[in-house]
């Protein structure tokens, strides 16, 4: 016989599960079956490859090895496969771009011309996966302190911009009329808070302000802005605002003292996307027009000369 990919699939999906039964139920063979093809496999190598317990089986150290190297094979398999796919298609293949609504993402579209398609999608989770299979070339991502990105070996990333988070306060709070505010002020406040997602936006701001003292008093959860902006006007609520974008009218939008409040956002791609070899030219685009957006905003235009 000859080894083929279905045998290395068996005998990882053996090692991955612990048992033959459980080997069996995932590749939708029956017991019998795996225990054939894993004798036949043993036999064609010379030695065994699993110790057979009570519970299961277990891997000898000639199975160790095998499985190791099996991995390795069946990885770079899907990789052939997926960029032989990928110089299949036409030339004229658009770019498909994802990324959180920030006006980083409508920026890299501008910057990709026509020839792109694109969806928000705020989910660490989700862009990394879809960036992983290939389903994304591109995408701008976010992480806050203590929740960094964890990126495949296949993909690429570049940070964008470090910026502040300010905080939206009504006309009528006692600090709306000062150039920034103090985390600590806050403190009796109630708060409009973005869903906990996987970004880890809610549990940094709950550890800043618990090092300022205090605990959020969160009395809504929103993660549409114009909820929010309505929320602060008409109850008297705070909420964390980006620092780029208009202000509506009984809404103050303000910097933190000490600017404890931050996030990155960050371009990600695939390294075999043909998007990758323009990286440098979209991430100067990106950030000239990011810097338009910063002189366009009064606030936080002197928040940057005073902090860049």
């Amino acid at each position: 016989m000859r080894l083929e990919v279905r045998h290395l699939e068996l005998v990882v999906a053996i090692a991955d599960c612990g048992s033959l039964r459980k080997a069996a139920a995932r590749l939708h063979l029956t017991q019998p079956a795996v225990t054939t093809q894993l004798k036949r496999i043993e036999g064609h190598l010379g030695g065994a490859l699993f110790l057979r317990t009570a519970d299961g089986v277990r891997l000898t150290p000639t199975g160790q090895d095998f499985v190791q190297e099996a991995r390795s094979m069946l990885t770079q398999l899907v990789s052939l496969e997926r960029v032989t796919r990928r110089n299949a298609q036409s030339p004229t293949a658009p770019t498909r771009v994802a990324g959180i609504p920030a006006y980083h993402f409508g920026l890299l579209v501008s910057a990709l011309k026509d020839n792109v398609t694109s969806r928000t999608i705020k989910e660490t989770g989700t862009l990394t996966a879809l960036l992983t299979t290939g389903e994304l070339d591109i995408a701008v991502m976010r992480q806050f302190p203590g929740t960094p990105l964890t990126l495949p070996p296949n993909v690429g990333y570049r940070l964008l911009t470090r910026e502040p988070l300010f905080v939206g306060v009504p006309a009528h709070h006692p600090y709306a009329q000062e150039p920034e505010i103090p985390l600590a002020a806050l403190a009796r406040d109630k708060w409009v808070m973005p869903e906990p997602d996987d970004s880890g936006m809610n549990a940094h701001f709950a550890r800043e302000c618990a090092a300022a003292g205090f605990e959020q008093r969160i009395a809504h959860f929103s993660s549409e802005a114009h909820v929010a902006l309505t929320l602060i006007r008409e109850s008297g609520a705070v909420c964390p605002l980006y620092p780029v974008g208009g202000t509506p009218a009984g809404v103050a939008r303000l910097p933190v003292t000490g600017n404890p409040l931050v996030r990155e956002v960050v371009l990600a791609w695939r390294l075999d996307a043909p998007v990758a070899q323009h990286v440098d030219d979209l991430c100067g685009q990106v950030v000239a027009g990011y810097l338009k957006l910063v002189e366009e905003s009064e606030v936080y235009a002197r928040w940057w000369r005073d902090n860049s």
